[in-house]
């Protein structure tokens, strides 16, 4: 066989011309006239003309980092935040918002198209303003201690170096100013932090989570070790410093389990969870609850999915992956039944205490695999009007999927935070007799980033 020898060399630059934006926002140049050495670059536009060098080689492909613009895209702005791009937290932060916009669009369509599917793709569901921003309501950065100095921030692709941020551009404001309050308590007591290197140290990440509407905040110090060095003095000097502080929590995630929050915690101030609103209904938020971190288009997303579905007083609503409830009680007023299942034990059990919160009578949420419990509902007899699906990112199960068309219902409304994985859905749902219905409505959540949400209606075949 042939030696194949890379058409660039590490370190070289080359003038490439921006072919493509892939998934994840990164520009794609192709390095050789037959277009099958692709070179992958940041803070790229389609169309741009750019000047490369290049970091990273191997047989298959590259990656490269701007040197210049030598043409730019017209929608090119400079947001003069170049250091989000080097975190990879807003990768289209130099976009104009419209540009976002539109990309988007275009991308759930050639996701959609890449599934064999033929849709006609909504003018996408957007914030209000000009330069959407600081909407996050939950944030997690990690700690390290570095040439004497406790730093909060990010670490470097592919190294153990934390680079230092305290503006980061989508979070609620309130929230970057406390990671700084929090890290500089945990400095001055000269508290321990995790690090990669040499595998030993308490705090691992600070995580704070702000009701957008109550504006109860919450403080999690996720840590490698079951205590804090210090820590009923960590206690009272975060407490004392944070005067809208509401709970306060140790998490215990020893690095060696591989998760960023355990399901272990303790209160060390305060309450158990914060509690905020969404469309009109109370929920309680713990550490470990999902609930979507943009709260004003989350409204706007479960108001979309509620809408596409055209739902009747008459109808039973099954909220599959039904998390702390969320889509299920915000339709529970416009429908006769809602019946909710979710496979974790602690989100089951807040979705339970959030029906109770709200005084819901017509809802019940079972704590089952949703597969398992189709497949149940259907030898009982129960067949839905409308099933509501909400998965991450990796999707549905073709299982689930399966079980979902056995049920027969009506229409299924998918909720999805990744078009590839929609849109590969949608597919088997097709072949299994449910036909996209209306316009795929893209919902932007997480503007100057790459994610976009979907609402998606199938309808069973007449």
């Amino acid at each position: 066989m042939a030696k194949t020898t890379p058409p660039v060399k590490l370190n070289e630059t080359v003038t490439l011309t921006i072919d493509k934006i892939r998934q994840n926002g990164m520009g794609l140049a192709f390095a050789d006239a037959e277009k099958n050495y692709p070179v992958y670059i940041a803070n790229t536009m389609l169309g741009e003309v750019v000047d490369v060098k290049i970091i990273q080689v191997d047989k298959l492909s590259a990656y490269g980092s701007v040197k210049e613009i030598l043409e730019a895209n017209p929608q090119r702005i400079d947001a003069k935040r170049d250091y989000l791009l080097e975190a990879g937290t807003a990768p289209l932060v130099n976009w104009a918002y419209p540009a976002q916009r539109d990309w988007k669009r275009t991308l759930v369509q050639e996701n959609f198209e890449a599934a064999g599917l033929t849709v006609d793709v909504a003018e996408p569901v957007t914030m209000d303003e000009e330069v959407p921003s600081y909407y996050r309501n939950k944030t997690v950065v990690p700690v390290k201690w570095q040439n004497g100095k406790l730093l909060s921030g990010f670490y470097q692709r592919g190294t153990h170096q934390l680079v230092p941020m305290e503006d980061y551009f989508v979070n609620d404001r309130r929230l970057d100013e406390v990671i700084v309050i929090v890290r500089n308590i945990l400095e001055n007591l000269a508290i321990s932090a995790y690090d990669p290197d040499t595998e030993e140290g308490a705090v691992r990440y600070i995580m704070v989570r702000r009701g957008y509407y109550s504006k109860e905040l919450m403080v999690v110090l996720v840590s490698n070790e079951p205590t804090v060095p210090k820590q009923a003095e960590v206690v009272d000097a975060i407490v004392a410093a944070l005067p809208d502080l509401t709970s306060l929590i140790l998490n215990k995630a020893p690095k060696k389990d591989y998760v960023q929050l355990s399901a272990d915690n303790e209160t060390l101030y305060g309450k158990d969870q914060i509690e905020d609103s969404l469309l009109g209904k109370r929920f309680l938020i713990g550490p470990n609850s999902f609930y979507q971190v943009n709260p004003v288009m989350t409204e706007r997303l479960y108001q979309t999915a509620a809408d596409l579905a055209q739902l009747k007083k008459s109808d039973l609503v099954v909220d599959a992956y039904a998390g702390i409830g969320t889509i299920g009680m915000s339709v529970a007023d416009q429908v006769e039944r809602v019946i909710g299942v979710e496979v974790v034990p602690g989100t089951i059990a807040d979705a339970q205490k959030n029906l109770a919160l709200n005084g819901i009578k017509n809802a019940t949420y079972i704590l089952k695999d949703a597969p398992e419990q189709f497949v149940e509902w259907q030898a009982e007899g129960v067949q839905p009007d409308v099933v509501f699906v909400d998965p991450p990112r990796r999707g549905l199960t073709p299982e689930l999927i399966e079980k979902t068309v056995l049920m027969a219902p009506d229409r299924v409304v998918y909720v999805s935070c990744n078009p590839v994985t929609a849109a590969r859905d949608c597919a088997l749902f097709k072949e299994l007799g449910y036909v996209i219905s209306q316009p795929v409505v893209p919902v932007d959540q997480f503007p100057q980033t790459a994610h976009i949400e979907t609402v998606t209606v199938l309808s069973k075949k007449r």
